[in-house]
Parts: C-alpha cells; sequence; structure tokens
C-alpha cells in the first residue's frame, strides 16, 4: 500500500515538474513575440536622442564597489549622457544599488540633477511600471545585459513604454550560466504580471516618488 502510494506521488511530481517546464517554455515563447529595438552600445551612433536612459539596479559588493554588471549599465548611461543622446538618468533598483550608481556617475561629472533616483524599482517590472507611469509620453532606453534583452523588452511593449533596450557586455561576468537559466525561468513571472495578476508595484509614486 505504502509502495503504491510513493509510486503515486512520484508520478504526480514528475506530472506537474513536466506542466512546470512546458509553460516555462511556452512563457519564454510569447516573450520573444515582443516587438521592442534592441542597440548595442558599441554603436550608440544608430541611437536616436531619448528622455531617459534607464539604469536597473544590480549587485553591489560589500566594499561598495559595484559588481561588473552594474558598472557597465552606468558606463552604458554615461556614454549616452556623455554624446547627449539622453539629458537625463534614471537609477531604479535598491537604495544601496541606487547610492552605488549616483557616486559612480557623479565622480564622472555627471550634474546631480540629471540623476532621478526610483528606490521603488524593485525588479524589472516596477521599473518599468514606476518609470511609465511617472513620465508618460517620454521616451526611455535601458540600459541592461544582451541576456536580459527578451524579458525586459516583453515588459517594456506589455507595460506600453516607448523604450527601446541597449546591450552593455563589457565584462565576463560571474555565473553567467546560473543568471541564463534563472532568467529562463523568470520568464513565467513577467509573463503572470503582465496577463494574468497585473500587480501595481509594491511602492506607488505617492509613497515613493521618483526624484
Amino acid at each position: 500500500m505504502v509502495g503504491k502510494m510513493m509510486k503515486a506521488m512520484i508520478a504526480m511530481g514528475v506530472s506537474l515538474g513536466i506542466v512546470g517546464l512546458l509553460f516555462t517554455i511556452y512563457c519564454n515563447v510569447q516573450l520573444k513575440t515582443a516587438k521592442c529595438q534592441t542597440y548595442s552600445v558599441d554603436h550608440t551612433e544608430k541611437i536616436k536622442e531619448v528622455d531617459y536612459v534607464i539604469v536597473p539596479g544590480c549587485l553591489v559588493y560589500k566594499s561598495g564597489k559595484p559588481s561588473y554588471a552594474l558598472e557597465d549599465r552606468l558606463n552604458g548611461a554615461l556614454r549616452l549622457y556623455q554624446e547627449k543622446k539622453v539629458p537625463k538618468i534614471i537609477l531604479s533598483g535598491a537604495a544601496r544599488e541606487n547610492k552605488t550608481g549616483k557616486i559612480f556617475l557623479t565622480n564622472r561629472n555627471v550634474a546631480e540633477e540629471d540623476i532621478l533616483i526610483d528606490d521603488g524599482g524593485l525588479d524589472t517590472y516596477s521599473t518599468i511600471y514606476r518609470c511609465k507611469e511617472a513620465f508618460p509620453n517620454k521616451r526611455f532606453i535601458v540600459c541592461t545585459q544582451q541576456k536580459y534583452f527578451k524579458r525586459t523588452g516583453y515588459l517594456i511593449s506589455k507595460l506600453g513604454m516607448n523604450g527601446y533596450c541597449m546591450g552593455i557586455d563589457k565584462h565576463q561576468y560571474k555565473k553567467e550560466i546560473y543568471e541564463k537559466f534563472r532568467d529562463f525561468f523568470a520568464s513565467d513571472k513577467a509573463w503572470i504580471e503582465c496577463n494574468i495578476t497585473k500587480p501595481e508595484p509594491v511602492y506607488s509614486l505617492e509613497k515613493l516618488p521618483i526624484k
């Protein structure tokens, strides 16, 4: 009896795992349907002027040094700013990430008044949602790694932002395989948020404005 129950539980677990994997594959396919223009930091001459460049938050070490991923995003935004492709930079992530980003940019002669802080951008969905809501009818470009283009582009498209992605991969990143694996399964969350739950960010602009 116990053996039969165990076999049934194993079969159910395997079935649920297969269903979950098929759903993840479906979500990844759906994310590929998004029509979002992408660029490379190596070809900024192709990028038209926009109103804001967004730097999504990323790992900051205990020493206060930005990870290579965040450093590349900041350098991408800095290049657009220096080339006068964009007048304002939005740092969107956890407060510590944004503080590190602001220090990085001001040390490279970006005017403080040209840096906006979004401490409510706790994930990519919240970042896109809040920036689009705070600055309606404005044009954006998001500096991120190419492996995130599919998910970021889908969120930009589904949330109605007039925006694009710019790839800034200049380093060899740690845990690259893990990050790609993680982003593959993060497609579920992006698809569900955009098509089913449609949540508002944890922090509204009233409670935590972009400034």
